[in-house]
């Protein structure tokens, strides 16, 4: 297999005749894709992250990385440009993934024409976009999509500069690129490093046999070693800094029979098995086919470290050191499972075309018709209110909103927030910080110091048991709290020693809801 594979890798060519049609509005389509019905989930406790991170100015942004998130502060430092032009709104959180996932299957249409023909690079453009992981990151709030955008923009400037360099063309500026491209990367996602790793396993292919060890392959070889160097030394710091950090990730699974079903299924397919199977069977029909033709076994040189070196790698270290693999960190690589799959659609529809050009075309409508019905169900429940974590925040704000507009004029209002279920170290006050308008104009007695206004990441407030002693005049006072852990005894017993009484409760997905009156 390897021999097939390094026998193929000078022959890398890109197609330039008219070829920006078919990526350009692949591209838009697959954006308009993910953002349609955005809007409509709740935002959950990662995107509050960005949020809460992104919306407080600079200065406190730099305090906070100090101690938490800092793998993470390139992202947001681009969310909080973003912020700056556009205002948040959780449409505006996650408009910049529908782009990124939109320009990500537009390259990937590209890289999949240079390496195995148009035909090729348009499947793979179309199954990219149907991937559910892809359609899940294009309306997350966070840098799933954005890695995913820097991986293939990286691969494909690999792939054209090694060419070049090959064919002793003009090739620096191509390098260039590519080690810009590859720290951004690494930037905005640590974990993307290793996709310059397995770049280095696609150029020392060549290398393995005598027979392909040219100066030409031991040129390319050489370039990307140096910018590697480049690449990896400008992120060290970053990555020593970070590792300070990397008690952020010990909700990570350790490695078991789960982390079969994680590569093969969630990784690429989130929590569709029916999508999966069929992602399998093509993908890996796809390499096999893929092998015995110089066009496919081009891709497999590409694709295969650059999915292979990742997953393996994570999963390996995660065997002998801490938990470090979980399938949405390497949702970057999934373009390599829709270009082989694109491979066996491809060579299915090349056998159909020795009966008729009908049958050609139907097999690939077929394959395209099966891939979106499978998908569809994922789409449509990742575009439900509590599709993210079953938060349903959105509709708590809006309960309290329309309740609040029901008030007489002149209603003076107190919030409380409680614990937030699954997540500790924040409250439910992360509900206002992500909707604040249906909280506009109350007081928050409890509030010590807001997120933004220290160092830390979420805010910090005095205990529950206070509220009595630290409403004064208030007409209502509103509880948001978990259903678990249940702190409403502890506030219902301090605000009656002030006054109040339960009015009315509200329970909204894993978020409950207390009216008081005096």
């Amino acid at each position: 297999m390897t021999a097939l594979l390094e026998r193929t890798l000078p022959a890398v060519t890109v197609t330039r005749r008219r070829g920006w049609p078919a990526p350009v509005l692949i591209g838009v389509l697959a954006a308009v894709v993910s953002v349609a019905g955005s809007w409509v989930p709740s935002v959950w406790y990662d995107e509050a992250a960005t949020v809460v991170s992104a919306t407080r100015s600079w200065g406190a942004l730099g305090r906070e990385v100090q101690h938490v998130d800092l793998v993470h502060v390139t992202f947001y430092a681009l969310m909080h440009v973003w912020f700056d032009l556009v205002g948040y709104s959780p449409f505006t959180l996650r408009l910049p993934s529908a782009i990124a996932v939109g320009a990500a299957v537009g390259l990937t249409v590209v890289l999949g024409r240079a390496l195995a023909g148009r035909r090729v690079g348009v499947l793979a453009g179309v199954f990219t976009a149907l991937l559910p992981r892809v359609t899940w990151m294009g309306e997350e709030g966070r840098s799933f999509a954005f890695g995913m955008l820097l991986a293939v923009a990286g691969t494909l400037l690999l792939v054209v500069a090694a060419r070049r360099t090959r064919a002793a063309a003009r090739s620096w500026p191509w390098w260039v690129g590519y080690v810009a491209v590859s720290a951004l990367g690494g930037a905005v996602f640590l974990y993307l490093v290793l996709v310059t790793v397995g770049h280095g396993v696609t150029v020392a292919l060549p290398l393995l046999r005598r027979s392909t060890r040219t100066r030409a392959a031991l040129r390319a070889a050489g370039c990307w070693a140096g910018a590697a160097v480049v690449v990896l030394g400008a992120l060290l710091p970053f990555a020593r800094a970070t590792s300070s950090q990397s008690g952020q990730i010990d909700w990570i699974r350790h490695v078991s029979a789960h982390t079969l079903e994680e590569v093969l299924v969630t990784q690429f397919s989130y929590e569709n098995t029916g999508f999966a199977v069929l992602m399998c069977i093509l993908a890996v029909g796809g390499a096999l086919f893929a092998l015995h033709h110089a066009p496919g076994r081009r891709l497999l040189a590409v694709v295969l470290p650059w999915v292979g070196v990742p997953t393996i790698g994570l999963v390996a270290v995660s065997l002998v050191t801490n938990p470090l693999y979980s399938p949405r960190y390497v949702s970057f690589a999934a373009p390599t499972a829709a270009l082989c799959m694109a491979v066996a659609v491809d060579a299915l529809q090349r056998r159909a075309a020795i009966s008729s050009r009908r049958a050609a075309g139907a097999t690939t409508v077929l394959a395209v018709a099966v891939a979106a019905a499978l998908s569809a169900p994922s789409w449509v429940a990742q575009r439900t209110v509590t599709a993210k974590d079953d938060s349903a925040w959105n509709a708590v704000a809006a309960l309290v909103h329309r309740e609040r507009a029901r008030e007489p004029a002149g209603t003076v209002d107190a919030v409380v927030f409680g614990p937030l279920e699954r997540h500790p170290k924040a409250t439910s006050r992360i509900i206002e910080e992500t909707y604040p308008k249906a909280f506009a104009g109350a007081r928050d007695p409890l509030l010590v110091t807001p997120a933004g206004g220290g160092d830390a990441l979420w805010d910090t407030q005095r205990p529950l048991s206070d509220i009595g002693g630290a409403v004064a005049g208030d007409d209502a006072v509103w509880l948001l709290t978990a259903v678990s852990p249940d702190e409403r005894a502890t506030v219902t017993a301090s605000l009656a020693a002030a006054g109040y009484h339960v009015d009315r409760t509200w329970t909204v997905a894993r978020t409950r809801v207390v009216r008081y009156l005096r």
